[in-house]
């Protein structure tokens, strides 16, 4: 009863009165701020949506959710990962849902509007100890980095628009050289975005495997070299099996559709 309270509180929280606690203007775009009960919202723009986050709810199945399934498409992870890179950080809910669950031992986030990261430390608590912001364009970070990640997660949008200068061949060819040997890099996409043909076959032409997963209206890309990684879709369920074990707030990656798991 109170997990099916949780998700009714999750579903309907635009409901609740709204508190705008900041207005102003970024690089690229108007911003805003509010907070409606427990969840604090970042919005971009012509008031898209660009984070939402109520610590009080657990995971539930929503496509901000999947971030968490990341790592287990490798095929070996145990829990840990020492080094995460996240492209595009927003309000931080993909740096707040892997520290709830996971042990990182230090995570980087890029983004490129410094008002973005000041409201993230006001409002939304991106203070994590193991946490260090980059003030910097995803589009060229590479290029000023010897670093090497674990898992690299991509959500760059300027509000619903995935950046270009990140989806070439020559950009993913150059993303790889910052992986481990069992690296993985998890895309976040609109499942209508044309440009998504192009994209899966120029990761299946870097990397040895690549899986898609359809959750909702988001087609997200998992490219990896690793030689435990899933290449088949029962594979992919198989691990998803595993991982909804290893935490019950993670049960719901149990519940995927196996018609949503494409291996390109």
């Amino acid at each position: 009863m109170v997990e099916l309270t949780a998700l009714i509180k999750s579903w309907f929280w635009f409901l609740k009165p709204s508190k705008v606690l900041f207005k102003g203007t970024g690089i690229y775009s108007n911003i805003k701020v509010t907070r409606r009960g427990d969840r604090t919202n970042l919005y971009t723009g012509k008031n898209y949506l660009q984070t939402s986050v109520d610590n009080t709810v657990k995971p539930y199945g929503s496509y901000s959710d999947w971030f968490l399934a990341a790592p287990w498409l490798s095929g070996k992870f145990d829990g840990k990962i020492d080094s995460l890179l996240v492209l595009g950080l927003a309000g931080g809910t993909i740096v707040k849902d892997f520290n709830r669950y996971y042990s990182i031992n230090k995570i980087a986030a890029v983004e490129i509007d410094p008002l973005i990261i000041e409201l993230g430390k006001k409002y939304f608590e991106l203070n994590d100890s193991n946490l260090t912001t980059i003030n910097a364009d995803a589009g060229s970070y590479f290029s000023a980095t010897s670093e090497i990640y674990d898992l690299i997660i991509m959500d760059i949008f300027k509000e619903n628009v995935f950046d270009i200068t990140c989806q070439s061949k020559g950009y993913f060819q150059e993303l790889k050289k910052h992986l481990s040997a069992e690296g993985i890099v998890f895309i976040n996409k609109l499942k209508s975005d044309p440009a998504n043909i192009r994209l899966s076959a120029d990761l299946k032409e870097i990397f040895k495997n690549v899986i898609t997963l359809q959750i909702q209206d988001t087609l997200f890309f998992a490219a990896t070299d690793s030689l435990s990684a899933p290449t088949t879709r029962n594979g992919v369920q198989d691990i998803f099996i595993t991982a909804s074990k290893f935490n019950p707030d993670l049960k719901y990656f149990n519940h995927i559709n196996p018609r949503s798991i494409g291996i390109v």
